[in-house]
Parts: C-alpha cells; structure tokens; sequence
C-alpha cells in the first residue's frame, strides 16, 4: 500500500530517511563496520533510495517543456520505477 504523502510530508519523509543514512555513513567512517556480518546499523540503501524515490515524486513528471531532453525524462523515469521495485522487495 503506498502512503499519499504531502509534498512537504514527503520532503519531511526525505530528509529523515537521507540523514539517518548519511549518520551511520558518517559512523562507519569514524568507527568503522557495525560488525562483523554487517557495516552498517541501519538500512543505509534502503533509506537513500527511499529518499530518491520520495525527491522524485516531489518534483513530478517532467514536462515536455523543462530542460530535459526526451531520453532524460525516460530515464527519470525508468530511475524511478527501478527505485519502486527495489522498495517493494527490500521492504516487501
């Protein structure tokens, strides 16, 4: 099921997600693996491509006007799609 955030819930969501990711990267940095089976405390990837997926979702489908070419918009796309059914699994 999939949550109908606010634009400014999302970004809220985002950030959250980005800046716990970026701690435990800054963590790993200074003290290194969490352990030994793991290098991380927390979901560093998912939360980032939660993050991505969330920042793309705010700034929604690229018109035909904006500054990116048609390839660019597909690949927008396809980045989004491919970041959809990574959550899915990762969560799922």
């Amino acid at each position: 099921m999939e949550h109908a955030f606010t634009p400014e819930e999302a970004a809220i969501v985002a950030a959250s997600q980005a800046s716990e990711a970026t701690a435990e990267l800054l963590r790993f940095i200074r003290q290194g693996a969490y352990s030994e089976r793991a290098p991380f405390d927390v979901e560093v990837t998912g939360k980032l491509a939660e993050a991505l997926k969330l920042s793309i979702d705010i700034e929604g489908d690229p018109a035909p006007d904006s500054i990116l070419d048609d390839d660019e918009r597909k690949l927008l796309t396809d980045l989004r799609d491919a970041l959809v059914a990574f959550l899915e699994g990762w969560v799922g």
